[in-house]
């Protein structure tokens, strides 16, 4: 009887620890794809497999077949797409299946846009489907894959559907050569010794792949894992995709801050780029200065689908009639500013155009400078890794170029107003403190399948061949933000990562510092406690789903088993969730968290109003509030912001394989310079300027109200009064400063700003632009709300005689992507 009874306790005891079963607390959201969409991704699977050979699938057979190069076969939005391809097809002959395709090549960039197009305005699914099967078959495979990523990316019957990896469809594009080679000898059947990082493992063979380490600077080797990352390739090429030139059109009539979004892509790949240099215990990176380029090689040990070998980046390739238009462009470009500026155009449309002249245009400054920096063509017709979009990143000198055209753009936009007090200053808010819990990196050990990608026709491969290769990732982590409200109100919180450095350095850095996360919050009176975890961040994109698993999720959800998660395509195109941290060290990376807490309701003279009408160009400017100049009091001390220091380790210890042990134990030995400590710059190709030394200690209890907690910023009683009394004081140095009444008396920053009324555009000058030289006339407008106030900067050049300020002998004709804007760009407000 006790034993029974004991027994019974046992099992009671269980069932209330919930080993027996357990009850969910909470409901998933998890949204499930329809019968339809499932239907439409199995179709779509076998147009990603063994691209480069002719697809053996039966309905992909059928269909190539049934398609006829007729007008009245099918039905298209637009009707001449058939009649385009007839005339390629007729006149210039399309691009052999077996040669090579490169985005920078013209003519193959035509023939992209007219398959594109094909796809892209088929009116319905079925017709879509038919010409991708057709394409899939006929065209080149390297431009296939282009057409079909930029199809299913923008036609509304494909926006739900799990697009495959491009590493997967193209895996010689992205693993070194001798690794692919190797690959394809298994898959052929060859007999030879298996060499130490080939694995069988039951039925498949894993080869342990590494980077490659024959860079020009021993400093770059320990960034090959960042830069050869296949998630962060496959992440630029398919975004870079996205912005070519006939696709930003469309959306350009839909919007009017694309170029903005662009710039801000740049400016975080850039500042990514140089954490990760920071944790390595590298420079900051430096443009490209084109009176000096750096004389080295690069070979990315990449080989073709045809068996050629990319070629290498060779020294002395230099076109002088190329430099001269680089050249002319950058000094041409602040006049654009300046001119746009003062003809009525915003931040966002000024934006634009410098980006269509810098990196959209057809003959723009981007590929201009990588057909400067390329392979000399009478040389060699292989193209370079700078030539493909899926291999561009990994040359290091394109982050070089990158930098420049940030600086460029960076240093153009000067000229304009910085953002007014009330787009930065939320009253009666204030971020009192950030707790952050252990934060770790680490090496994970990534496989994915390449079997069908490398067979030939005909083959028959009854075993897998697996690529095994580490990646940078780092384990979850979360953010916990105190923040107090006198107001119930809705918040636009946004989250950075940057270097440690010294509290007066801040605005100096600010473009070191990475967007880590944007979110709205409601918050309500007193304190509210927001916690954000790593998994949380909605501007990131998980891996994607390996093809074998998408063959293994439509036959279970065909047998109603399982279901596959429904999951817009553009939300798999952010940037790598793994890589948002850089690599931390064994005894912890000191970095920066920027937390700023965005005003949605601000203070005007007229009283209060909803921020979409008077602070729209701030809020949604992605890069809003360190895309343009400020100061420190200006930003950095508002109650509303705080900079918080943590520390980044990194997980050393691990049973990785040997690919791994080049990126496991490095540490950061090389700090950055300080700026207050003299520093012999050293006659290197990569020899930077002086940088701080983000080890060195600091007082930071010395620095009242600026970092750590903030709990008396503001009282109850101090919110702003109406302002409609006070007078506002001019910027002229003679000027009294500001009351103290017009906010908390412990904001430095309003006692350190000098504001003046807004200024309005002077229309007289309308018909003093000269017709003759390259910009077009065009009418000023007023674009600024009456109600806001600007700060007006003391250093803008006189720009009166603009024919002198423009009129420089640049030798050669100017280009047309220098004109002025024809129009002005459709108002659109994009959500976050």
């Amino acid at each position: 009887m006790k034993k029974l009874t004991l027994l019974l306790t046992s099992v009671l005891f269980l069932w209330t620890e919930g080993y027996v079963i357990q009850v969910p607390t909470e409901t998933t959201n998890i949204k499930t794809t329809s019968v339809g969409w499932v239907h439409i991704q199995k179709l779509l699977m076998p147009l990603f497999e063994n691209v480069c050979e002719e697809s053996t699938d039966p309905i992909v057979v059928r269909l190539n077949e049934e398609f006829k190069l007729d007008p009245s076969h099918g039905f298209y939005m637009k009707p001449d797409v058939i009649e385009n391809l007839q005339n390629l097809k007729a006149n210039k002959g399309m691009l052999a299946k077996g040669e090579i395709f490169t985005e920078y090549d013209a003519d193959h960039l035509n023939e992209l846009k007219i398959v594109y197009d094909v796809l892209y305005y088929a009116k319905d699914f079925d017709t879509f489907y038919k010409a991708a099967c057709w394409a899939r078959q006929n065209v080149n495979c390297g431009l296939f894959v282009d057409a079909i990523y930029l199809a299913i990316l923008n036609r509304r019957d494909t926006e739900k559907i799990s697009i495959p990896a491009p590493y997967e469809v193209l895996p010689n594009y992205f693993i070194r050569k001798d690794f692919i080679i190797k690959a394809s000898s298994l898959i052929r059947g060859e007999t030879f010794t298996l060499p130490e990082w080939v694995r069988n493992e039951g039925n498949a063979y894993i080869l342990d792949v590494n980077y490659t380490t024959n860079y020009y600077d021993d400093s770059d080797d320990k960034l090959a894992y960042f830069h050869e990352d296949i998630g962060l390739n496959s992440y630029y090429y398919l975004n870079r995709l996205k912005i070519l030139p006939w696709i930003t059109d469309l959306r350009n009539l839909q919007r009017n801050n694309c170029g903005e979004h662009i710039y801000h892509s740049m400016k975080q790949m850039m500042a990514r780029y140089d954490l990760e240099r920071y944790s390595n215990g590298l420079f900051e990176l430096e443009g490209i200065d084109w009176d000096y380029i750096d004389e080295y090689s690069y070979d990315p040990m990449l080989i073709y689908s045809n068996g050629n070998e990319f070629s290498q980046r060779k020294r002395g390739n230099y076109d002088s009639e190329i430099l001269m238009m680089l050249k002319n462009i950058e000094n041409g470009l602040p006049a654009v500013v300046v001119h746009m500026r003062d003809g009525g155009y915003n931040k966002s449309e000024i934006i634009n155009h410098l980006m269509e002249i810098l990196v959209t245009g057809e003959k723009s400054y981007e590929n201009l400078a990588l057909q400067f920096l390329g392979v000399d063509k009478a040389v060699s017709r292989v193209p370079s890794a700078l030539e493909h979009y899926m291999t561009t990143i990994r040359d290091p000198i394109f982050w070089k170029l990158n930098k420049k055209i940030v600086d460029i753009v960076d240093k153009a936009l000067q000229v304009l107003p910085s953002y007014t007090r009330s787009q930065l200053y939320f009253p009666g808010v204030v971020v009192q403190n950030v707790e952050v819990k252990k934060i770790m990196s680490s090496f994970d050990n990534f496989e994915f399948d390449v079997t069908n990608a490398l067979k030939s026709e005909g083959e028959d491969v009854k075993f897998q061949v697996k690529i095994n290769q580490p990646r940078l990732n780092h384990k979850p982590f979360t953010f916990k933000i105190t923040v107090s409200s006198q107001v119930a109100q809705k918040a636009l919180i946004k989250l950075y990562l940057g270097p440690k450095v010294m509290p007066g350095e801040l605005v100096e850095k600010k473009n070191m510092f990475m967007l880590l996360d944007r979110f709205e919050f409601n918050l309500k009176i007193g304190s509210n406690v927001v916690t954000r975890t790593s998994n949380d961040m909605m501007i990131l994109s998980d891996d994607f789903t390996s093809l074998e698993t998408l063959h293994k999720k439509v036959l279970d959800a065909e047998f109603g088993l399982d279901t596959l998660r429904s999951k817009s395509v553009w939300l798999q195109t952010r940037f790598p969730s793994r890589l948002i941290l850089p690599k931390g060290t064994p005894e912890g990376l000191p970095m920066h968290l920027f937390v700023f807490v965005a005003p949605y309701v601000k203070a005007t003279l007229g009283g209060t109003r909803n921020t979409l009408d008077l602070n729209s160009d701030a809020i949604l400017s992605p890069g809003y509030p360190l895309d343009l100049s400020v100061e420190i009091q200006q930003l950095f001390n508002l109650p509303n912001a705080l900079v918080k220091d943590i520390v980044i380790t990194h997980k050393t210890e691990s049973s990785f394989n040997k690919a791994t042990n080049a990126y496991n134990s490095g540490n950061n030995d090389n700090i950055w310079q300080s700026s207050d400590v003299e520093f012999n710059r050293p006659n290197k190709p990569l020899a930077l300027s002086a940088r701080p030394a983000f080890k060195k200690t600091f007082d930071y209890k010395s620095k009242k109200n600026q970092y750590g907690k903030k709990n008396d910023y503001l009282k109850k009683d101090e919110i702003i009064e109406d302002r409609k009394t006070k007078d506002l004081i001019t910027e002229d140095e003679t000027s009294t400063k500001l009351s103290d009444e017009t906010g908390p008396d412990n904001i430095e920053v309003i006692n350190n700003i000098y504001i003046t009324p807004e200024f309005g555009h002077d229309k007289s000058t309308e018909d003093k632009i000269d017709k003759n030289n390259m910009y077009y006339k065009i009418s000023p407008f007023d674009i600024y709300d009456t109600e806001d106030v600007y700060f007006t900067p003391s250093d803008l050049k006189d720009t009166s005689n603009f024919d002198k300020f423009t009129d420089t002998d640049y030798n050669i004709k100017p280009r047309p992507l220098l004109k002025m804007p024809k129009k002005r760009f459709i108002n659109y407000t994009l959500p976050y």
